[in-house]
């Protein structure tokens, strides 16, 4: 594997670890009320919606990985993922339970990564409905990316007054 690939699966692969720790002590030190009441504009979504949605595509971020790994060239799934928080019902659900679900899902996608021994692997692709095609190791780097966008969500929303 070409060095520079390596370093950037590698510090990928800690920001997955990273964030979901960031993620825990967001949800584990804010006061309970907050979680379900401050919102993120009027229509916004709760921190306990972001949580949810975390863990949600959290097993959309495995099974991306997997499909890359077994499949030639997959077309990924994709979900509404307003519509998601109306047929999951995210603010009747309970924010710990979801944090947990949440670690438990990014225990599983980074064994998924770490698990990866053949590099040629980090090169397959498979193909975004909206954005095209992505490699495996695109899909790595999304995710960490994607958590840093809602954990900035998360804390400007719970430090409204």
């Amino acid at each position: 594997m070409d060095a520079q690939i390596a370093r950037v699966r590698d510090r990928h692969i800690l920001m997955l670890k990273r964030t979901s720790s960031t993620i825990a002590s967001i949800v584990n030190y804010a006061d309970p009320a907050d979680l379900r009441i401050k919102r993120d504009g009027p229509e916004g979504w709760t921190p306990l919606d972001i949580i949810c949605h975390l863990r949600d595509l959290e097993g959309l971020f495995i099974r991306r990985a997997q499909s890359v790994i077994t499949e030639h060239n997959p077309t990924f799934i994709t979900y509404n993922v307003n519509q998601l928080v109306i047929d999951h019902n995210y603010a009747e659900q309970d924010p710990h339970e979801a944090l947990a679900a949440f670690l438990d899902e990014r225990e599983s996608l980074i064994e998924v990564f770490e698990g990866i021994r053949d590099d040629s692997y980090w090169s397959r692709s498979g193909v975004h409905p909206a954005y095209g095609p992505q490699t495996l190791l695109d899909v790595l780097m999304h995710v960490p990316h994607h958590d840093l966008d809602h954990i900035e969500q998360m804390t400007r929303v719970l430090a409204q007054e």
